[in-house]
């Protein structure tokens, strides 16, 4: 229970800082050779390309979690002065909706993993093979999918404790 608790805490954290690392060493590693020893590396250039991308899915789970995407909060904003419960269905339609899309994301990008994985295709300067890298869609929409659920179970149970209180 510990181990899942630290997880749940810390895994966005720890594999979007692993693969920014990565892709800022991939980059400087890029540079050096360029500028210093008129060198050019495909090989880093391709792997920092996709090191960034699994990256930004990963990032996304990130923010999903602390509630840091761009959003449009006029509405909810105006609603809480008038009565918070509203305010409150309002954020539990909008994740409703946010789950939906996620779920969807999650459909097309696994069956693109599997069709990458059926037709064997690799990367040009690593053979590295594409269902790895296209891989990190479906990562990043898991864990975007479970953080949204998160704050589901947390907005129902305000709800549910909004409700109670107001029959007593």
């Amino acid at each position: 229970m510990k181990i899942y608790k630290h997880l749940d805490e810390h895994i966005e954290t720890y594999l979007s800082s692993i693969l920014l690392v990565f892709f800022s060493i991939l980059c400087i590693v890029q540079v050096v050779m360029r500028y210093i020893f008129n060198e050019s590396l495909t090989w880093s250039e391709e792997l920092s390309r996709y090191a960034f991308v699994w990256f930004v899915y990963t990032s996304a789970s990130y923010a999903v979690k602390y509630q840091r995407h761009v959003k449009f909060n006029f509405l909810v904003n105006l609603l809480k002065k008038l009565s918070p419960i509203y305010s409150q269905f309002l954020k539990l339609i909008a994740l409703l909706l946010w789950i939906g899309f996620l779920i969807f994301l999650d459909v097309y990008s696994i069956n693109l993993v599997i069709d990458q994985y059926h037709t064997k295709q690799v990367s040009p300067a690593n053979q590295i093979p594409m269902f790895i890298v296209y891989l990190g869609v479906p990562l990043g929409a898991f864990l975007m999918t479970f953080r949204v659920v998160q704050h589901i179970v947390y907005e129902v149970k305000e709800l549910k404790a909004y409700f109670l209180k107001e029959s007593h």
